[in-house]
Parts: structure tokens; C-alpha cells; sequence
């Protein structure tokens, strides 16, 4: 009966509505399931009852509130769109009426809801990790939803949209066909079908764990539970050769949970342009990690064109003549990773150093969500964050970054340079 009534939600009949106005908001920086892109001029229409219902099934499964606005126009599916600091969720009712079983519904709206609050912002450095990130999401909702089991899930990946019509049939590989263009299950074409399925199955089994009873401080000990729930340990004590700066102590008075304080870290890096970001597990706590950075010779971030490039970039205007120089003088590079330790364990070095390309994998395979059941843990008196920063430098001749040990700058110093002092005070 449960399956009889979720379809008919589904189902309702569809029917053009009258649009009521114009909806204003800039589509430049999105992700949509189906279609090349989004129109120029777009309608609000009179919100339905199915997929707002599914919005809030979804919502409740992940234990989340939304950070966006729910609105049906004339999109040709389901997409997620940034405009400015306002996130949107704007689907099509003929685009859902279609679907074949309101599973795909669900796995659509839940990847979308993914990129929305995760806070992605749809630019091109990040698209991968973003698309990973979104279906991790999926992967996490569909196990709470109970519709399906892992090998159907899985299967969210094989979907192909025949050219006849509004026609599905399950084949291989993952791709969706609008007038012989492939697509990449939301049109970006960035990610490999087995990554997808491999990040849907780390949200799989992060879900499954919770449900156990087994998300809790007492799980998360367990180093081989945190990896089957798709959580990576962040090493603590940390690797040598960091600077280190304690930003906050004594936290019980200003944070209830720990996702307060994630809430205030998010808002500090995003300020600072920060969006590529992952998360670890800290004994009582999760460290943040941002992506590696090129900075400036006195500890300023590098413009945003040269920032995230992970080899030396002159720091010239660019044109024939600094090109010709590098031919002649090697460019240096300078680089550094973030790490924002929450936890209530102080401690110092394992002793251990740690090379650039070691602290580029603790961005890879790991959420740049805090887990729900992380985030609604307490904070103590005992619980403090701790910044700690790790320096590299290349030579432009060869492009191989050496770790800095120990770092030219303090560890307050590159938080002032950065700007991101301001947004932790």
C-alpha cells in the first residue's frame, strides 16, 4: 500500500498552469538533470502537491532543513541553481509526471537538494567534487528512503533517456541522450559512472551505519566503521612541520552542537572564497580541510585565476614579455593547506612529515558535508578549534612542491594575509 500511495503521488495528472510571474533570478551557475540549458525567461508556477512532498520526505530523511526556494517553471527537468548568496530548487511537473516509478524521482531531487546544501557554487575548478559530493547525498537519502536496495541504487547511474519521447529504459552506460549529445547523469559530463556509483555506495554505507545506532562518538572510534561510513580520519596528532593557531576555547557559551561551529567556519571560508572543502573525523570532533592554495610571496592569496593552480604561476601581468622571463628565471610557487581542528583532545605532532601530494588526498574522496550525526553532537567546555596551516614550495623549472618545515609565515599571519581572521573573530 505504502508503494501504491508514493506512485500515485506521482501520478497526478498533469496539466499546463497559468504562469503567474516572472521569476527573477540569474541561472548562470547551476546543475540540471536534463537539458542543454536553462531559459532565458522563467515562470513561476503554482507550486503541486507531489514534489513538494517528496522535497520534505527527503529533507526529513537527511535531518536537514532547506537552504533553498522550492519553485516549478519552465525548466526542462530538475536543476539546482546559485544566484548570488540565494540557492534555488526549480523543477518541471511534466518533466516528474513522466518518470516511470517515483524512484527516479526521489534520486533526482535528492542529488539537486545534494548541490544545495552542500553549499556548492557550480563553477568549473570544482565540478567533480561537487558531482561526487551530490551523489554521495543521493546514495545516503535513498538508503533512508527504504524504496530500494544498494544494487538498485547503484543503478541510478545506467539511466538512458530514448530520443522517442518521453520514454525511459534501463541500459549502460550511465548516459542521457537529448539530440545525440551524451550527458553525464546531470549534463556536465565530468564524472566516470564508477565514481558516481562509488560515491553513491560511501553515502549508502554512511546511511546504513546511522540507522544501526552506530553514528554516534562511541562509533566513530572505531577507525574501520568511519571508513565504511564513508569518512576519512583525519590524523591526529597531526603531521609535523604545521603552524598552529587556536582561534577558539572554551566554546560551550557560544556553540550548543557542533554544527553550530561548522556553521561558523562555513561562513568564514566562504567570505574568503574557500568552496572546495572536505571533512574528516577528529576524536569528539571533524576536522575541515580546504584545498590546496597558491599564495603570494608575503601570504596573500594569488587571484582567483592563478589561486587553485597547483604549479607556479608568474605573478606578472601575464603577456609575452613575463612569459619570456619564466623561460630564463624560474618562478617560485607558494602553497599551503587549512586545517580547522574541532575537538576537545588537545595534542601535539606524530612526528611524521607530509608531502604536497599526501595533502591533496585528504581533499579526494572524503564529503564537504558534516555528517548530521556529528553535527548534532554537543559541544563541551573542553572542545576548542585549532587552525593549523601546512606550507609548500616549488621551483618553476621542475614544478615540484617541497613541504616548508618549518613554515616561513605563523600560522596567524597567513590567517590575516588570507583575510580569513576577520571572519573567525
Amino acid at each position: 500500500m505504502r508503494s501504491i500511495s508514493i506512485l500515485l503521488l506521482f501520478l497526478l495528472p498533469a496539466f499546463a498552469l497559468p504562469a503567474q510571474d516572472l521569476l527573477d533570478l540569474s541561472a548562470k551557475n547551476y546543475c540540471q538533470y536534463w537539458g542543454d540549458t536553462i531559459e532565458n525567461e522563467l515562470y513561476r508556477f503554482e507550486l503541486n502537491e507531489s514534489v513538494p512532498q517528496a522535497v520534505g520526505k527527503i529533507l526529513g530523511w537527511a535531518g536537514r532543513e532547506a537552504n533553498f526556494e522550492l519553485v516549478q517553471t519552465n525548466v526542462s527537468s530538475v536543476a539546482a541553481v546559485l544566484d548570488g548568496d540565494k540557492r534555488y530548487l526549480l523543477y518541471s511537473q511534466d518533466f516528474f509526471y513522466h518518470l516511470p516509478t517515483p524512484l527516479e524521482a526521489y534520486a533526482l531531487l535528492a542529488h539537486e537538494i545534494g548541490h544545495l546544501l552542500n553549499g556548492h557554487r557550480f563553477e568549473a575548478c570544482c565540478r567533480r567534487d561537487e558531482e561526487l559530493d551530490a551523489d554521495q547525498f543521493m546514495g545516503y537519502v535513498l538508503f533512508k528512503s527504504h524504496l530500494t536496495d544498494e544494487q538498485n541504487a547503484l543503478r541510478m547511474v545506467e539511466w538512458r533517456y530514448a530520443e522517442q519521447g518521453f520514454s525511459w529504459q534501463r541500459t549502460a552506460p550511465l548516459v542521457i541522450k537529448n539530440r545525440n549529445k551524451p550527458y553525464l547523469f546531470t549534463g556536465h559530463g565530468t564524472v566516470s559512472a564508477q565514481e558516481r556509483q562509488a560515491a553513491i555506495a560511501r553515502g549508502w554505507a554512511r546511511a546504513d551505519a546511522a540507522i544501526q545506532g552506530l553514528g554516534s562518538l562511541a562509533y566513530y572510534e572505531d577507525e574501520n566503521k568511519v571508513q565504511q561510513a564513508g569518512l576519512r580520519s583525519f590524523p591526529w596528532p597531526p603531521p609535523t612541520c604545521a603552524e598552529r593557531y587556536t582561534v577558539q576555547r572554551n566554546m560551550a557559551g557560544r556553540f550548543k552542537t557542533l554544527g553550530a561551529v561548522d556553521d561558523w567556519l562555513q561562513k568564514a571560508l566562504d567570505n574568503r572564497r574557500y568552496w572546495s572543502r572536505s571533512y574528516h573525523y577528529l576524536p569528539n570532533g571533524f576536522a575541515l580541510v580546504t584545498r590546496l592554495e597558491q599564495f603570494t610571496a608575503d601570504g596573500a592569496s594569488k587571484p582567483e585565476q592563478h589561486r587553485w593552480v597547483d604549479y607556479p604561476v608568474s605573478e606578472g601581468s601575464g603577456g609575452i614579455m613575463d612569459y619570456l622571463s619564466s623561460m630564463f628565471v624560474p618562478n617560485k610557487g607558494y602553497f599551503r593547506v587549512f586545517v580547522f581542528a574541532v575537538t576537545d583532545q588537545p595534542a601535539g605532532s606524530n612526528g611524521k612529515t607530509i608531502e604536497r601530494a599526501e595533502a591533496q588526498k585528504w581533499l579526494e574522496n572524503a564529503t564537504s558535508l558534516l555528517p548530521y550525526d556529528i553535527a548534532k553532537l554537543p559541544v563541551s567546555e573542553r572542545h576548542f578549534v585549532e587552525v593549523l596551516v601546512y606550507e609548500f614550495e616549488a621551483n618553476g623549472s621542475n614544478r615540484k612542491a617541497n613541504r616548508r618545515c618549518p613554515c616561513a609565515k605563523p600560522c596567524r599571519e597567513h590567517l590575516e594575509k588570507s583575510g580569513l581572521l576577520n571572519g573567525l573573530r
